[in-house]
């Protein structure tokens, strides 16, 4: 019975590892209207549609500023927290 438990322990730990439910991730804005945000050269910029955008940076975005964000929702949607300077 202990064995079965520890199985099924270590199933449920690598299905939330595989879920990736949040992380850190930092981009570049290339485009503001509409708001795009390039994560990583090996994929497309990550279109409005999947940004989130706090307060403090609403509005506040330009082309070319770096930014700090919290992917979420294994990765359909970032929250974009702060620019980086």
């Amino acid at each position: 019975m202990a064995e079965l438990a520890g199985v099924i322990q270590q199933i449920v730990q690598n299905t939330i590892a595989a879920m990736k439910l949040t992380d850190k991730a930092t981009g570049t804005v290339t485009s503001v209207s509409p708001l795009n945000v390039q994560v990583d050269i090996a994929m497309q910029p990550l279109p409005s549609a999947a940004l989130i955008l706090t307060d403090t940076v609403r509005g506040n975005l330009k082309k070319g500023d770096r930014v700090l964000m919290l992917r979420v929702q294994n990765g359909q949607q970032y929250i974009v927290l702060s620019k980086i300077m």
